[in-house]
């Protein structure tokens, strides 16, 4: 049995979906410790804050900011910075103290910066499993020149995160050639499908699923509203019916029967849920923000994948919704072909065994 640190960003729930997939291939054999911020911690809190074999703690994290329901791309730039300079420090001394407190035989990080710092520190190594080092790793010149050098721009910050790992664990719902440099350090995924969505029969219902973010403006919301189907609309909170479009609070079980019963998606182009949906078979209407250049580079690549299509979240119309639907089984079984059931949680289990089994041959 080994001990497994494990920390996550907090921004939206697909970091912690990702971690939690693996979780759960592996608590009934290693001692797992989590570390999770903002709506990380509280999605896991649902499922560990009583449990006796995974230890959940909260710290702090960075968070996108928004205004009047808009990502401000440069005031988030700067919360970042704030948290680098008087946050970060911090929690780097308190999971130092983790770590040499419980002595983890594996210490991985999906996108959050204190438990790689604080790995080096005591001079332990680390993996990553991220979505994000996509952008260092991949071959992105299928993309517009403009999301390629927003790519390399968005490079910094990932850098900025940590560069150190042993190995990066790309999770992605696309495929896209490593670049050469990458290829020994490097191991590209499929999706981590959480055991809700994997062991979940499937039909197409006749309505859709909507994931929005609370920043959701109500003009987008009111065009969602003249569907001609029924769309069922999480992430709002629950609120009166408008038109064909019901609110639903947040329940992951409830969700995932949804998604598994629902006609097709539309949603952010969060590379969690846009995984889930290909292993499901269900196509996708993706909404990114303008300004969120890591999910529009993830609807650019459902696009090219030709298992859905993406408009702006600002730029959302009836319209778009119309042409997605004449469309569906096109996507449909695009899917069937290329990504229905693909995932990658198997391959990163395997990977984060084999680490553990050295780290207990080097205590010997």
């Amino acid at each position: 049995m080994a001990k497994i640190f494990m920390s996550m960003s907090g921004e939206g729930r697909g970091h912690a979906t990702r971690i939690r997939s693996v979780v759960e291939r592996i608590r009934d054999r290693h001692q797992v410790t989590l570390f999770a911020p903002g709506e990380a911690y509280q999605f896991l809190a649902e499922n560990y804050s009583d449990a006796s074999d995974v230890r959940l703690v909260q710290i702090p994290g960075m968070k996108f900011h928004y205004v009047k329901k808009r990502l401000h791309l440069f005031k988030t730039i700067y919360q970042g910075l704030r948290y680098r300079f008087f946050v970060l420090n911090k929690l780097i001394k308190q999971l130092e103290q983790e770590i040499h407190e419980h002595q983890p035989d594996v210490i991985l990080t999906d996108f959050e910066p204190g438990l790689s710092r604080a790995a080096l520190r005591c001079g332990l190594p680390f993996l990553s499993l991220t979505h994000q080092h996509f952008l260092l790793a991949y071959d992105l010149s299928i993309l517009p020149a403009k999301l390629q050098l927003f790519a390399k721009l968005m490079r910094v910050a990932v850098r900025l995160h940590y560069t150190e790992q042993e190995i990066s664990m790309i999770s992605s719902f696309f495929i896209a050639e490593l670049k050469p440099e990458w290829k020994q350090r490097a191991i590209s995924l499929g999706p981590m499908i959480r055991p809700e969505v994997r062991n979940r029969q499937t039909t197409q219902g006749n309505y859709l699923l909507s994931y929005l973010r609370k920043n959701t403006p109500k003009r987008v919301v009111k065009e969602l509203s003249c569907s001609p189907l029924p769309v069922k609309v999480y992430g709002l909170g629950e609120q009166p019916a408008l038109g064909n479009l019901s609110f639903h609070q947040i329940d992951p079980i409830q969700f995932v029967d949804d998604m598994a019963n629902c006609i097709g998606v539309v949603s952010a182009a969060g590379n969690q849920l846009l995984g889930e949906c290909m292993y499901l078979g269900k196509p996708v209407l993706a909404i990114p923000e303008t300004w969120h250049h890591e999910q529009l580079i993830n609807a650019h690549f459902l696009r090219e994948m030709k298992c859905g299509n993406f408009v702006t979240l600002e730029r959302f119309s009836r319209n778009d919704l119309k042409n997605f639907l004449d469309h569906l089984q096109e996507y449909r079984t695009q899917i069937e072909k290329t990504c229905l059931g693909n995932e990658g949680t198997d391959q990163a289990v395997a990977i984060i065994e084999k680490y553990a089994s050295k780290s207990d041959g080097s205590k010997e």
